[in-house]
């Protein structure tokens, strides 16, 4: 038993070592969407709330990361092409499936490129914006011992702020500081996260000795949130005009 245990932990001293590699993780509705409170109030919205749930299950999400940066991106959809297209659209978006996040820990630089409906939009911030509360609490995921940490985003939209309560797991023995979307400076790779209704769980781990090519996204207008609220407000109105 020892000399198992000693060739497990060298093994996993070996494939940590590497700073290459591919995570892929799974989504999942945080918060239960389909409740039996909806469920007698709206058969109907309650079948939609479950569709919901299915479809977020059906999205692999990768992310890519070498020595000093990574990229997180949907990478598969197994949502049947049967369901309904809006349905399907509006789950992919939520889960931020037509979005790209960009991170280079060496020049402490995020690059989110968003998809809105008028246009495609960069916005770069600092990618250690993050003020994480580390807890005691732990759990295991996937057979690693992973650690508890809060943080809330604020979301900002229309002159109003939201607030986005965030839950990450993360774990030590991966001392690899990233994880889904924009969160990331945690003392371990980030297996499982929460933020507001939304849920990324770790599916699979990959690392490779060949160097990954990371490619920073590009396309998109460099604009600000008044700008952002702007854009929205003159859409909103075309439309509206067009009744």
């Amino acid at each position: 038993m020892k000399f198992l245990n000693l060739f497990i932990l060298l093994l996993s001293l070996i494939s940590f070592s590497q700073k290459n590699g591919y995570v892929t993780y799974k989504s999942f509705y945080a918060t239960t969407q389909a409740t039996e409170e909806l469920k007698e109030r709206s058969r109907m919205q309650y079948q939609e709330a479950l569709d919901e749930e299915m479809m977020a299950k059906m999205l692999r999400f990768k992310l890519e990361f070498n020595t000093d940066e990574s990229l997180f991106y949907l990478s598969e959809s197994l949502i049947s092409d049967y369901e309904s297209i809006s349905t399907k659209n509006y789950v992919t978006g939520a889960f931020y499936g037509y979005d790209k996040f960009y991170t280079n820990r060496k020049q402490d630089s995020l690059v989110e490129q968003l998809y809105y409906s008028f246009a495609i939009l960069l916005k770069k911030k600092k990618a250690s914006f993050i003020n994480w509360t580390l807890t005691s609490e732990s759990k295991d995921i996937n057979g690693y011992l992973c650690y508890k940490a809060t943080y809330t985003y604020i979301q900002k939209w229309k002159g109003r702020e939201f607030p986005w309560p965030v839950v990450a797991w993360y774990c030590p023995a991966i001392p690899i500081p990233i994880g889904p979307t924009r969160y990331s400076g945690l003392p371990g790779l980030i297996l499982e996260l929460h933020e507001d209704k939304r849920g990324f769980v770790v599916e699979k781990i990959e690392f490779t000795d060949i160097p990954v090519k990371i490619k920073i996204p590009v396309d998109g207008e460099e604009i600000n949130d008044d700008e952002i609220k702007k854009r929205d407000e003159e859409l909103k109105r075309g439309i509206l005009n067009q009744d």
